[in-house]
Parts: C-alpha cells; sequence; structure tokens
C-alpha cells in the first residue's frame, strides 16, 4: 500500500453577477477551491426580502446538470416562494466526495445566502437516482446544516453505513422509490431505510406502485410530496457546518495514515517470516524430526499471532480516521481499509489454526486433510481482502 499526504485548499469566492429576479433560471458559475463551478439559479418573484425563503439545493441525476431538476420544480417554487439552486457535478455522469462536496455546496450555499432573502434554517436538499444517493451522503456528513431531505430514487450502498456516524443530528429523510425500480431494488431502499431508522433517524418511505426509476414525467407529484414532507422541518439553531480539516486534525491524520503504513509494513515482514519457516518444514521428515516440527509451528505460531494483532490494530486506526471525515479522501476508502483488514486478520487467523494442527495429537491423515481447509479459507479471505484493496485504490485513484 503506498502511503499518501493530505493537502488543503484555499479557495476564493468570486462575486456572483447574477441577473435580477426575473422568474427565470439563471446559470452562473463560482470559484470553488480553485475550480469554476457552474449551477442554475431560481428566485420567485413573490421572494421578499422581509420574509426570508426556503431554498432547496437539487442533485441532478447520471449524466444530466442542475438545470434538469431545477426546470421540474420550477412550477412549484413560483407557488411556494422557493429559492431553487442546482449545481453541476464535475463529471455529469456521478457525484464524487470529495470533489463535488461537501465543500462546494456549502461554499454554494453560504454565496447565495450573501445575495438573497434566504433563510439558513430552512436549506433542504432533493436529489434524483446518483443525486439522490449524494443527497443521503450529504445529509449524514452535514445534519446540522441542512434542514431535511427529500430524495427520489436512492439508496445507501452497504459499504457506506459507516457515513451514519457522522450524523450528529438525526436530520429527517423522506425516500420516494418506485416497486419497479431497475437501478435501486425495492429490497436495498427498504435496507436503507431500515439501518437509517436503526441508528435513530427519522426515515419515511414512500414506495410507488408499478413506478419504475424515471422521474421526469412524475416530477410534478414526487416534488409536491417531497415538498409537503420538506416544509414541515427547520433547524432548531442557525446551521452549524461541520470543517474535518483544521490544522490539528490534517496532523492528526497524516500521524494515523503514517501509522497505517507502518504497520502494513510489518505484517508483511511478518509474514515473510511466516513463509520462510514454511519452506523450512518442507524440508524437515514429519516422523523422524518431529520434534523439531513442533519448534517451528510454535514459532509460526507467534508470528502469525503477532500479525493478526497487528492487522487489527490497523483496523483501529482506519476506523478512527473514518470518524475524522478527512477532506481529499473519499470518505469509503478508510472504510474499505478497516474492510480488508478484517479479512486479513481472519485470514491470518485461519493460519494460525493451520500451524497449531501440527501440534495435535490427530492421525496424520487427519491433520492433513484439515490443514488444507484452514489453507483453502485462508486463501478466500485473502481473496475477498485483495478486491477490496482493489476497490480502495480506485476510490483513491479518482479522488486524487
Amino acid at each position: 500500500m503506498k502511503s499518501f499526504f493530505l493537502f488543503l485548499f484555499i479557495f476564493l469566492l468570486l462575486p456572483l453577477n447574477l441577473a435580477a429576479s426575473t422568474d427565470k433560471i439563471v446559470k452562473d458559475s463560482i470559484i470553488s477551491q480553485g475550480k469554476e463551478r457552474t449551477f442554475y439559479l431560481f428566485v420567485p418573484e413573490n421572494v421578499k426580502v422581509a420574509k426570508p425563503a426556503p431554498l432547496i439545493l437539487l442533485l441532478h441525476g447520471s449524466g444530466r446538470n442542475g438545470l434538469s431538476l431545477v426546470e421540474k420544480w420550477k412550477d412549484l417554487a413560483s407557488k411556494e416562494g422557493i429559492i431553487l439552486v442546482g449545481p453541476d457535478a464535475a463529471d455529469s455522469s456521478h457525484w464524487s466526495l470529495p470533489g463535488d462536496g461537501p465543500n462546494f455546496l456549502h461554499d454554494l450555499v453560504e454565496t447565495l445566502k450573501s445575495k438573497y432573502p434566504i433563510n439558513p434554517r430552512r436549506v433542504y436538499l432533493f436529489g434524483h437516482s446518483a443525486g439522490a444517493t449524494f443527497a443521503l451522503y450529504m445529509s449524514l456528513l452535514e445534519s446540522e446544516y441542512f434542514a431535511a431531505t427529500a430524495i427520489h430514487a436512492g439508496a445507501l450502498h452497504t459499504q457506506d453505513t459507516s457515513l451514519m456516524d457522522y450524523g450528529k443530528r438525526k436530520i429527517p429523510i423522506a425516500i420516494f422509490v418506485g416497486t419497479r425500480d431497475q437501478f435501486f431494488p425495492l429490497a436495498a431502499v427498504r435496507a436503507t431505510r431500515e439501518a437509517l431508522n436503526s441508528r435513530g433517524f427519522a426515515v419515511e418511505l414512500t414506495e410507488m406502485p408499478g413506478h419504475d426509476h424515471w422521474y421526469y414525467d412524475l416530477a410534478p407529484k414526487i416534488n409536491l410530496s417531497s415538498w409537503e414532507f420538506l416544509k414541515k422541518y427547520e433547524l432548531a439553531e442557525d446551521p452549524q457546518y461541520a470543517e474535518y480539516n483544521s490544522p490539528k486534525a490534517v496532523k492528526e491524520i497524516n500521524g494515523d495514515i503514517g501509522e497505517i503504513n507502518e504497520l502494513m509494513g510489518k505484517a508483511t515482514d511478518l509474514m515473510r517470516q511466516f513463509n520462510a519457516k514454511e519452506e523450512e518444514l518442507k524440508k524437515k521428515d514429519n516422523v523422524k524430526e518431529r520434534d523439531s516440527i513442533i519448534k517451528v509451528a510454535r514459532e509460526e505460531i507467534s508470528l502469525l499471532t503477532e500479525s493478526e494483532a497487528v492487522h487489527r490494530e490497523i483496523v483501529l486506526v482506519a476506523e478512527r480516521l473514518i470518524k475524522m471525515n478527512p477532506k481529499g479522501i473519499y470518505p469509503q476508502y478508510f472504510s474499505l481499509i478497516a474492510q480488508l483488514e478484517r479479512k486479513r486478520a481472519e485470514s491470518v487467523g485461519t493460519m494460525r489454526e493451520y500451524a497449531e494442527l501440527l501440534l495435535s495429537d490427530q492421525p496424520h491423515n487427519t491433520i492433513t486433510i484439515k490443514r488444507n481447509e484452514a489453507v483453502l479459507k485462508a486463501e478466500r479471505l485473502q481473496q475477498e481482502a485483495d478486491e477490496l484493496e482493489q476497490q480502495a485504490e480506485r476510490l483513491r485513484a479518482h479522488d486524487e
């Protein structure tokens, strides 16, 4: 595993040159973290300075842009006096952490709040498909910043459940999904609701009979139901944006990353020593050199016991990093590290059982069969760990 470093980004927000409110959708951009980011804004004519309006942040589906949702919400927003903003993902095919949020979304909302009469306690999230899943991410990471969230056709993946640890406030969430959604099956969406509800989040699930993944034809109905849910909620206090990367936190994060790299190196060295012992055993006669075999087996057991402890220590450090939510690293990355290191710890534990069998008084044939079974189990666990490592490397490469 290659080591890497975290970098803090300094961003400059440029003044917006937005047209006056004309009840039209306006396309514009800001500079966030050194990059120009496009968004679509709609401010109804009935929005008044004397009565700050709610703001809905709309997160589009794959292959689309912010306009695709703002257009569908415009009529309802005009009637209800809602300000809408639909940002574009950096890559229209998907939303990514941390490239698309929470920093960029925070920059966008704060800039709009400086220009328009927005009620800071009534900033909401709505997302469709890929944008729906990303809206769930943002809800968990910034539960004290957004008042409530509604999504259509989205769910958390199994490896995303660790994000629930970030939710300081149990943000209200509404999920709308068709019973025939081909991309987010009902079982997966129900599992998301159950996982969130089990952690104290107030999640309402609306299952739409016969409806599939397509949002746009039923947008008026979905949007109205979403608004009826969202408008019930308002932050009890002024919004709090979670900052995870103070200079002190960055130092701690880099220290933990260095510790993981050191522990991984130690685990590799221990396995190298174990493999050398295995080669030594292959040269011994099982009958004539029984005492010598037992001696080597005990040395193997000691090495494997220490190796298993090292892998479990890596899990603890990775879990500590998950809670710190470092910027610049995809939040799932350290979750995957924790998962793969658990697999490796279990694999090493199985190999310890494999070595311990050499100390057994069982018949030689029985010992051979059990050792072969242990090897197969250990190899399967190691393969699963390798697959998780590849996922982690892909996430890190994408983020960089």
